[in-house]
This record gives C-alpha cells, structure tokens and sequence, in this order.
C-alpha cells in the first residue's frame, strides 16, 4: 500500500469537504460551534495507531455504519465515554441521563454526520451514496478497529487511517470519525481527482 503525497493530500482535501459538511451538521444539531482539526490521512500500523489516536484497552462508544452505492466502506464514529456524555448533554440539554438516552443520543448524532459527510462527497463524485442504520456497541477500540478492517477483508500489517477529530471550545472532543474504504474505492477518489 503505496501512495505518493499528492494522493494522500489529494484524499485529505475530499475528507476535508466532507468532514466540514460533517462538523457544521453537529453544530446545528448542538446548538454550539464544533469545528474539525485538519483531517488525517495516513498509512500506520496498528502500533502507531494506538499509539497516536486512541490505546488498544480505551473503552469507546463507536458506530458502524455501512456505505451503499458505488462507492463501498464504512464509516466508523469513535467516541470516549466522556465524549458522549458531553455530546448527550448538548443534545437533549441536560446532564441527568441513562444510557439508553445516551446511546439514542450517540446514535442520531452519528445519523447526522455519516450522511452529511456521505452528501459532501457524493456531490464531488457527482454521485449519490447512502449508509445503512447506524449499530452501536460500546467495546475497547482495539477489538472495534480490528473487527471493522477484519470485516472488509484488510488484513495487512499496515493500515490506511483516513480520520477527522472534532474539537468544542478549543478542547479535544475525543470524536473521530473514520472512513475505511472497501478495495478500489481510493483509486475512484483519485481518478477524480484527475491524479
């Protein structure tokens, strides 16, 4: 898995776009301005990923929800427990909730931004992408990860992380969202792109 830096930029301008589309849909629904750090796109073993992004052991709130259409993949949104219990809070208000109402919260807001996203970059692919209903599970991130990537059939050693992390008031939001493509759905971005 090779790719020159004006592809991997070339891939971090389309998550760009979309990861934008993606934090203002948070913003309207929250009523607060979330922004997004610049998004990452990089090939890392899943040494450096848990070491760079989030531990192995970390327990996370992530939703998987699957990309239907031409393009295939899945998005994956990554929140720490105290994430969610924030992102809850600004969703219906206040801070006396169960974790059913959390998991709801988690889950629509996940709705919200894996179809944002999916409108910004259909619109560049000239392309209309759907996802299917967002599942839940609430697991360490290693055992996630490696399950999703397991499920796509990418069993290399190294893996490519496209990401876009979500800040509030300047602070780490602790959210990321990650698109893992199925084979071939890279090259369709990059012939696109015209590189």
């Amino acid at each position: 898995m090779t790719y020159t830096e004006l592809q991997l930029d070339g891939l971090k301008e389309i998550i760009n776009i979309g990861g934008g589309h993606a934090a203002t849909s948070i913003s309207m629904m929250v009523n607060r301005k979330i922004d997004m750090r610049v998004p990452e796109v990089e090939i890392l073993s899943y040494e450096k990923l848990y070491e760079q992004i989030l531990a192995e052991n970390e327990e996370v709130y992530a939703v998987v929800s699957q990309i239907l259409g031409d393009v295939r993949g899945v998005f994956l949104f990554v929140l720490t427990n105290p994430a969610a219990d924030k992102m809850t809070e600004f969703m219906i208000g206040t801070s006396e909730f169960d974790e059913e109402v959390k998991a709801s919260a988690v889950n629509e807001l996940t709705n919200i931004v894996s179809n944002s996203f999916l409108g910004a970059i259909g619109n560049f692919l000239d392309n209309q992408l759907i996802s299917s209903l967002p599942v839940i599970q609430y697991d360490y991130f290693g055992a996630i990860i490696s399950s999703v990537y397991m499920a796509l059939n990418q069993f290399d050693d190294q893996i490519m992380v496209i990401r876009n992390e979500f800040t509030y008031d300047e602070d780490r939001l602790d959210a990321s969202l990650f698109f893992i493509p199925e084979t071939g759905v890279i090259e369709k971005f990059l012939t696109t792109l015209g590189i």
